[in-house]
């Protein structure tokens, strides 16, 4: 796993952690992070990590993610 796919592993992780709280500052935070992260990621990410990614499956997400550890 890329240095990019654990930051992008630990955003998804405090953004799904944000959402249980309910904390729209905290929410706001980490989507932004994930998006960032999405974004640096570029064609070279695993195709099935993007199409998580670009339906908004972020627990889907996280899990290939974790999967890959």
């Amino acid at each position: 796993m890329t240095v990019l796919e654990n930051q992008l592993r630990d955003a998804l992780a405090a953004f799904i952690a944000a959402s249980g709280s309910r904390d729209s500052s905290q929410i706001g935070a980490a989507l932004k992070r994930v998006l960032e992260l999405e974004i640096k990621l570029g064609a070279d990410a695993p195709e099935r990590l993007r199409h998580f990614l670009q339906r908004r499956s972020y627990q889907k997400a996280l899990e290939f993610l974790e999967s890959e550890l």
